[in-house]
């Protein structure tokens, strides 16, 4: 029994080190000037090392069963996750949900601060700074050959005052929207800057 459980921790210390790469997915975040956010995520997380050993077939079908377990159980660890499913080839099926108010929280990170794809964080002048991430670039090209690209969209709706921002697109309103396309590496991370009015 200590031997079994000492094979569990070692795999999910192997887990947690790992890096999750998001695919067909919608983000959307609804932040409002005095910090307070709603953000959610719809799609498939991909991660990257379980992919790695099954296409190396390094892994029983007990094995598998262990393995994605454990990445289950590092996901839950947020308990913002609404549904996390095994779906294929090391992707699992999310929803995410939560909400906030980042001048209190300091930073935000989806999935965490290990492995973000989505993080803002709020600064000493005032403002607040929303990023997407990407995976190494590498690992990112390797996946391309698997056919696994990181694609999806994410929306940012605010009535802040947003100082500077990289969107594809741009809905004007008195709350505006703006969207970003994702389909793979090529163009930059999208990045958004807004003013903070704490109330």
């Amino acid at each position: 029994m200590l031997i079994r459980r000492i094979i569990l921790l070692a795999l999910f210390v192997g887990v947690v080190s790992g890096c999750y790469l998001p695919t067909d997915f919608k983000a959307d975040l609804r932040i409002k000037p005095d910090g307070n956010y709603n953000f959610q995520y719809q799609g498939m997380l991909v991660y990257v090392p379980l992919l790695e050993k099954i296409d190396k077939d390094e892994l029983s079908r007990d094995g598998l069963t262990k393995y994605v377990a454990a990445v289950k159980q590092d996901l839950q660890r947020d308990r913002n996750f609404t549904e996390i499913q095994y779906v294929d080839n090391a992707a699992f099926r999310v929803r995410y949900k939560k909400f906030g108010n980042i001048l209190q929280e300091k930073t935000f990170n989806f999935v965490r601060q290990s492995a973000r794809l989505v993080s803002f964080a709020r600064h000493p002048n005032g403002t607040i700074s929303i990023t997407g991430d990407k995976p190494n670039t590498q690992i990112a090209e390797e996946l391309a050959k698997r056919g696994i690209v990181m694609r999806g969209t994410l929306r940012i709706q605010t009535e802040a005052q947003v100082v500077k921002h990289n969107a594809d697109e741009v809905k004007t309103a008195a709350a505006s929207v703006y969207v970003w396309n994702i389909d793979g590496l090529k163009k930059p991370s999208p990045a958004l800057v807004l003013t903070a009015r704490p109330r």
